[in-house]
C-alpha cells in the first residue's frame, strides 16, 4: 500500500481503464475486496480511504470540516493516476464524489454512486419529511458523541443498518467504527452544507450510475431517485433484498454494473 503527500492511502494492480474505489465513513480501500475479485475485465484497480479512515491522514478541524478538503483529497488522486477515472463510491464518499465532479480541478470519466448520500437534496426538491428523519437522528447521534457516548455511532449505524445493525457487527468492526467515530462526525457537519441547487446536478453531463438496495432506509431511497432524476445521463439500479451496505451484500451485482457503466462510458467518448 502506497501514500500520495500528506498521507493518503493509495494502493493499486492491473492494468487497463483506471477504476477509483471509495469507500464511506468507517471504511477503508479493502472494503471494497469482494466487488474487485468479481470484476472480470482487464482494469487498473485503485483503492483509497477518506480522510480519518484507513491510511489517509485526518487533516480537518472537528469544528470547521468542509467538502472542498475531502475534493482536495480526490483530485490528488486523479493527479497520481495521471488518466481517464472512473469513479466507485459508497454512501458519504458518494456524496464527496458528487462534490468533487462539480468543484473539483478535474473530472470523471463516469461515475458509479453506491447508496450515495447528499441528504441535503431532499431539501433542495421540497421533500422535507425525508429531510428531517437524517435531521431527527444526527441530532441524537451528535448529542451522545458530545456527552462521551464511546458508542455514539451506534445511531447513525442503526439509521442505515436498522434497529441492532451496530450491535450485531463484529467485534472488530465494532471497534474501529468507536475509533473514528470523530472522523463521521466531520463527515456529517462538512456534508450537511453541501446543497447545490438542481440546475448544478444537471451539469454532471458524464455517464452516471445510482445503486440503491431494495430495502434501504425510505430517505435513502428517496435521494437516489432525485439523482436519478437531476443528473442528465444517470441511471437507477435497485438490488433486491439489499439495504445500504451493498458492497458487502451484492458484489457481484456491483461489479457487473461497474463494468457495464465503463463499457457506456466508453461508448460515449468514441
Amino acid at each position: 500500500m502506497g501514500h500520495l503527500s500528506e498521507d493518503i492511502e493509495f494502493a493499486e494492480s492491473g492494468e487497463g481503464p483506471a477504476l477509483l474505489f471509495v469507500p464511506g465513513s468507517f471504511g477503508t480501500g479493502a472494503g471494497w475486496r469482494s466487488v474487485i475479485s468479481k470484476i472480470s475485465g482487464r482494469y487498473r484497480l485503485v483503492t483509497t480511504s477518506l480522510l480519518g479512515y484507513g491510511a489517509t491522514a485526518e487533516r480537518r478541524p472537528l469544528g470547521n470540516a468542509t467538502m472542498a478538503q475531502q475534493t482536495d483529497v480526490l483530485d490528488q488522486l486523479f493527479e497520481e493516476i495521471a488518466a481517464p477515472v472512473h469513479v466507485v463510491a459508497h454512501s458519504f464518499s458518494g456524496l464527496s464524489a458528487l462534490a468533487h465532479a462539480l468543484e473539483g480541478r478535474h473530472k470523471p470519466a463516469s461515475l458509479t454512486l453506491v447508496e450515495a448520500n447528499p441528504f441535503a437534496i431532499l431539501r433542495t426538491i421540497g421533500d422535507e419529511a425525508h429531510y428531517q428523519m437524517f435531521q431527527a437522528m444526527t441530532a441524537v447521534y451528535f448529542a451522545a458523541f458530545e456527552g462521551g457516548r464511546p458508542d455514539a455511532a451506534r445511531h447513525v449505524i442503526d439509521f442505515y443498518g436498522g434497529p441492532g445493525a451496530f450491535d450485531a457487527m463484529p467485534d472488530k468492526v465494532r471497534a474501529y467504527v468507536m475509533a473514528t467515530t470523530a472522523s463521521n462526525i466531520r463527515d456529517w457537519s462538512s456534508g450537511a452544507p453541501f446543497a447545490p441547487p438542481i440546475a448544478m446536478y444537471r451539469t454532471i453531463k458524464i455517464p452516471t450510475q445510482i445503486i440503491r438496495g431494495e430495502t434501504t432506509h425510505p430517505a435513502m431511497a428517496r435521494i437516489a431517485q432525485a439523482l436519478a432524476d437531476s443528473i442528465p445521463h444517470a441511471t437507477l439500479s435497485t438490488l433486491d433484498g439489499g439495504s445500504h451496505f451493498l458492497p458487502s451484500t451484492h458484489a457481484a451485482e456491483i461489479a457487473k454494473l461497474i463494468e457495464d457503466g465503463v463499457r457506456a462510458a466508453g461508448a460515449e467518448a468514441l
